[in-house]
């Protein structure tokens, strides 16, 4: 064993260690005094830094004019959270509004989607004929993306808020009077501030605010320390309510489907369109009889047009025509394109036909004899009701009551014989029509049926004399030329245009029926639903079924025409935004760039100071150093409290204080003094030491 390694063993035993003072400096060992020699100084220890040398020859440090480019530090931050909070906020109303779907929405703007309660976007690309588009939903995927970057420019913002708290420290550091040194922070304050600046976590902020409320055990609070923890719990709020916003805007969006037009949508024709045959009345309106229209039936001399009406009745497949019912249209009933005419990919706009009935019933309106028979409806306004089989008046207790759907013109009912002969002017009528119908229905059961829903006071029916059930109504239904437009995707008629036909169409249309080519079709229609419900559900059933009727039946004189607008389409999904957290999430985003710009600038405005370090570069120049910048350094990073702790001792610690950054300050030498151990220090307590101070307590 050498002289050197005999010293150091010499060094670390119990018996011969220095006492400890709890007060004493760490680092007392390493330093030289100015009286001591060669040989009272030990030889280095072994792994000791070569390059750690005594504290001489240091850089000097002054205080120098504020330099204006430090003035800018906290530019960065401001700019990175202005590009999430803004930049997020502009591309996400840019997309809405870039792409917003007119057809459905109603408009482009805020104000078209505030009035629709969604932005309606189309997010794909225009589909090819024959594939389908898909939706990506990209605001869902700016909303969350926008949700995870702004956790991290909470604590970006935190900075900003330590430049803030930092200025006022400073500020209250230079006043000599005893009120502003007050304003500064303690120690465990100032510690509270490093870990709350220094991280913004909820735990942070809980110690502080645990510490803040406890107002009898604590010191006073200084401004600067409240301002930041309030910030810190504006900031916290704010970050996670973008992502409740988010979270919002996620459960309440939809994909609704639409059809789109494909980019190459084919040429040709498509019939669509209805149109009346002008070739059948070729010498209508200056004839005696309506077209159509004979002495002894209705199309004798046309059969061709009499079989289609009976398909479209009875909604066969092979009709070249439909009737159907559009419930959000009065229940109108529109003539449009038969079962065989594929409508699955085309959208377009055409003209057609439509009816609309209102009824009413009558029974409870007309005269009853004494067994409760209705006998007359001159009191409800239609007097040849009840209409009577002839030969059953005289032979019969009950006359027969025969089902019949009556013309009524100028008060005049007719119908029942020789069709539009019983009418004057051959049946010629106004638009709208005038209808008097009267159905009875056998229930087979001899006696009465006071059991049936129909014994009912709010019956539309008669059920005396037994076994029968009678309706009597009144209506009125209206003849239309419309223009339609059709949509694919739901299969959609809605009405665009609508204008009363002319009294000449509307006697052609309504001739089979007052013929009585329809009856017994509305006759069965009717059964069950007069039988078993009240006034307001038969009413509104025969409205239906009376209009659909009355155009189904006349349908043989209709053909097909060109529909215009016509677009090929293919189902696709379109964005169903809510403007509620569409907007809400907007908002926010401003709120937390206002904040931050709010911020930013009350630091700017702050008076600064450099300081000058002498010899700093390599080139032998001063540098210079913003003591804003070193103040905030200090109340979001643990190293210069780190670095003051532990100074290297080699000459550069005064301008280490004053590096460039936090990793800069804090000595970080390779020999085993340069290392830290925890653990108990007798009356020190626990805690850290650096090795070259000394051996562990309980060695």
């Amino acid at each position: 064993m050498n002289r050197r390694e005999q010293y150091w063993e010499l060094q670390s035993l119990p018996a011969t260690s220095p006492p400890v003072s709890p007060r004493a400096d760490e680092h007392t060992a390493l330093r030289r005094s100015p009286a001591s020699t060669a040989s009272d100084v030990p030889p280095e220890p072994p792994g000791k830094d070569e390059n750690h040398t005594s504290s001489i020859g240091e850089p000097e440090l002054c205080i120098g004019a504020a330099n204006p480019r430090h003035r800018l530090l906290g530019f960065l931050p401001t700019a990175f959270v202005l590009l999430i909070t803004l930049g997020f906020a502009c591309l996400i109303l840019r997309w809405l509004l870039a792409r917003q779907y007119e057809p459905i929405q109603g408009g482009k703007g805020i104000t078209a989607a505030v009035r629709n309660g969604f932005f309606i976007v189309y997010e794909g690309g225009a589909p090819e004929a024959g594939q389908k588009a898909t939706v990506n939903l990209r605001v869902l995927t700016f909303s969350a993306l926008v949700s995870h970057l702004i956790s991290d420019t909470s604590s970006v913002l935190m900075t900003l808020v330590a430049y803030r708290a930092g200025s006022q420290w400073l500020q209250n550091s230079r006043a000599s009077d005893l009120m502003a040194i007050l304003q500064n922070p303690t120690p465990l304050q100032y510690g509270l501030l490093v870990r709350l600046l220094g991280s913004s976590s909820i735990m942070a902020i809980y110690e502080t605010g645990r510490y803040a409320v406890h107002s009898k055990k604590r010191s006073r609070l200084p401004r600067l320390f409240k301002e930041a923890f309030a910030l810190a719990i504006i900031i916290w709020v704010m970050s996670h309510a973008v992502g409740l916003a988010d979270l919002y805007l996620h459960t309440t969006t939809r994909s609704i489907l639409a059809d789109i037009p494909v980019l190459d949508a084919s040429p040709g024709s498509y019939q669509y369109a209805v149109a009346f045959n002008e070739t059948l009345c070729t010498t209508w309106p200056s004839t005696e009889n309506p077209c159509l229209s004979h002495y002894d039936g209705w199309a004798l001399e046309n059969p061709e047009v009499v079989e289609p009406g009976f398909l479209a009745m009875a909604n066969r497949t092979e009709s070249k025509f439909n009737v159907i019912t559009l419930a959000d249209a009065d229940d109108a009933a529109i003539v449009v394109p038969g079962a065989g005419v594929d409508l699955s990919s085309t959208s377009f706009t055409a003209q057609t036909f439509s009816a609309r009935a209102h009824c009413r019933s009558l029974n409870h309106n007309c005269e009853r004899s004494s067994v409760g028979q209705t006998f007359n409806c001159t009191p409800a306004g239609y007097p040849g009701l009840p209409y009577y089989t002839p030969l059953s008046v005289n032979t019969s207790s009950s006359p027969t009551v025969d089902n019949y759907i009556f013309g009524i013109v100028n008060g005049q009912q007719g119908g029942e014989s020789f069709g539009m002969q019983d009418l004057e002017d051959h049946g010629r009528t106004p638009n709208p029509v005038t209808l008097g119908i009267q159905m009875r229905w056998n229930t087979h059961i001899d006696q009465t049926v006071q059991g049936f829903t129909v014994g009912n006071a709010d019956s539309a029916v008669d059920i005396i004399p037994p076994p029968y059930i009678t309706l009597y109504a009144g209506c009125s239904v209206t003849f239309s030329n419309v223009t339609v437009r059709y949509l694919p995707s739901d299969n959609s008629w809605k009405i665009m245009l609508e204008t009363q036909s002319s009294d000449n169409f509307t006697t052609v249309m309504w001739a089979p029926t007052i013929w009585q080519l329809g009856t017994q079709q509305l006759a069965s229609e009717m059964m069950t639903i007069a039988m078993t419900e009240a006034i307001p559900n038969v009413t509104a059933a025969l409205n239906q079924h009376l209009a659909r009727i009355m155009l189904g039946v006349a349908i043989g004189t209709l053909q097909p025409a060109e529909a215009t607008d016509v677009k090929e389409t293919v189902p696709s999904l379109l964005g169903q935004y809510p403007v509620a957290p569409v907007m809400l999430l907007i908002a926010l985003l401003l709120l937390y760039a206002l904040l931050a710009i709010i911020v930013f600038t009350s630091s700017w405005l702050t008076k600064d100071e450099t300081i000058i370090v002498s010899g700093q570069k390599k080139d032998g120049t001063a540098g210079e150093q913003s003591v804003l910048n070193l103040t905030q350094r200090w109340l979001v990073d643990p190293l210069p409290l780190v670095a003051a702790a532990f100074p290297g001792e080699d000459g550069k610690d005064v301008q280490r204080t004053v590096a460039d950054s936090a990793t800069d300050m804090v000595y970080d030498g390779s020999g085993a003094d340069a290392r830290l151990s925890i653990g108990l220090r007798g009356r020190d307590g626990f805690g850290l030491r650096k090795r070259g101070d000394g051996r562990y307590l309980d060695e």
